[in-house]
């Protein structure tokens, strides 16, 4: 046999099956002996993979890993939280309709609803979460499609989610929860009723800053649905950022458990900085969803500690200059302590008036507390800020 068809030839190996780490299918497609098992494949009659864009055994591991982690009967996943996103928007509301976005809501979640799903006949409606009234006009006006999150991004607000979801559905109105920023450690909003969550798993549950994946969790049913939209839309994971992640998982519960204890600290000693004009943190008293979240978190109040400084944006960009531990980064949920600019980075998306609405101006900054020691994390932002 000629040296260049022996350099294509598939070799026999060893595949073991007690491997303590699972083993990274890093294919694309997958060789077969008989045409009439791939059209069963490809029919559903069979179980097993043939196209990666349709499935791959360390995809399908960590969909079944961030269910079971949620509570949930079968999660797919996706090539990123924007893609989990539309995903799952797309699944619950696949004509055009309304979508209820909640008033703190990811300015990457607006950009989905309005600048893409806009132009093809979608509308969005921004909902006050946090005022029944406001609630239940939108709710009135008909079928919908509301979109939470746990935790809003950047301050950390919380509304009573269960008593909303249960209104929702009383009124046939669907409900998506992002659970990014809690994750499953913090709360299970499959267990307030939530139709689907979804997770940028980028951020914590990955939690290395090494991968782009999202995932979409619920039940068995509706998944399948979001499964054929993923496969049919091309919004395929990668293998191996499904391998790194669900090693990331592995970690996560101790990983939240240092980070959110650290975020405690921080936020309860950045609170009585003179140069500080406001800390938002759910486990403070001052927030104004303090009772909401000891209420419906489990094991601590999250990651995410916002501070509004009170000399403004020229304060902000002083503080990233002198930091000599934490730094500038436009994302979160690393094991290392970042922070970002929610007006320049997260938010963009909003206009001036959206981005005051929900609280934030170019004073504040999101801060992605890591595993550090928080004495560390103290420190640095006390010598930047003094």
């Amino acid at each position: 046999m000629d040296i260049y068809t022996q350099a294509t030839q598939p070799i026999t190996v060893m595949n073991p099956n007690n491997a303590v780490s699972p083993p990274l299918f890093q294919t694309s497609v997958y060789a077969f002996n008989d045409v009439e098992v791939v059209d069963e494949l490809l029919a559903g009659i069979r179980t097993g993979y043939s196209y990666s864009r349709g499935g791959n055994p360390n995809t399908d591991a960590l969909g079944d890993l961030i269910a079971r982690l949620e509570g949930a009967e079968k999660g797919t996943i996706t090539g990123s939280g924007t893609a989990a996103l539309l995903t799952a928007i797309l699944t619950l509301l696949p004509s055009p309709g309304r979508i209820l976005v909640a008033r703190e809501i990811y300015g990457g979640t607006v950009g989905v609803a309005r600048n893409l799903l806009g132009p093809m006949g979608y509308t969005m409606e921004w909902v006050d979460t946090h005022d029944p009234e406001d609630i239940g006009r939108h709710f009135s006006q008909g079928p919908a499609l509301l979109v939470l999150e746990t935790l809003s991004n950047p301050l950390g607000r919380i509304a009573p989610l269960d008593q909303i979801i249960a209104e929702a559905h009383d009124r046939g109105i669907s409900v998506i929860v992002d659970n990014t920023f809690a994750t499953p450690f913090h709360a299970n909003p499959q267990s307030w009723g939530a139709d689907l969550v979804v997770h940028s798993l980028t951020k914590f549950i990955g939690g290395h800053s090494d991968l782009i994946l999202g995932a979409v969790v619920g039940k068995r049913a509706t998944v399948d649905r979001a499964q054929h939209i993923v496969d049919t839309s091309g919004m395929t994971p990668d293998p191996f950022a499904a391998w790194l992640a669900f090693r990331g998982a592995r970690t996560l519960a101790v990983r939240m458990q240092q980070s959110s204890g650290n975020a405690m600290a921080l936020a309860t000693n950045l609170e009585s900085l003179a140069s500080i004009k406001h800390t938002y943190y759910p486990g403070l008293a001052s927030h104004p969803d303090h009772q909401d979240a000891r209420r419906l978190l489990e094991r601590g109040f999250g990651s995410i500690v916002s501070v509004a400084l009170t000399g403004g944006y020229d304060s902000v960009r002083d503080l990233i200059r002198r930091l000599k531990i934490v730094r500038f980064v436009p994302s979160l949920g690393d094991v290392s302590t970042t922070l970002s600019h929610p007006v320049v980075a997260s938010h963009r998306e909003l206009s001036t008036e959206e981005q005051v609405r929900i609280g934030i101006d170019a004073s504040v900054i999101r801060i992605s507390v890591g595993i550090e020691s928080s004495q560390d994390i103290i420190d640095d932002f006390i010598q930047a800020l003094t």
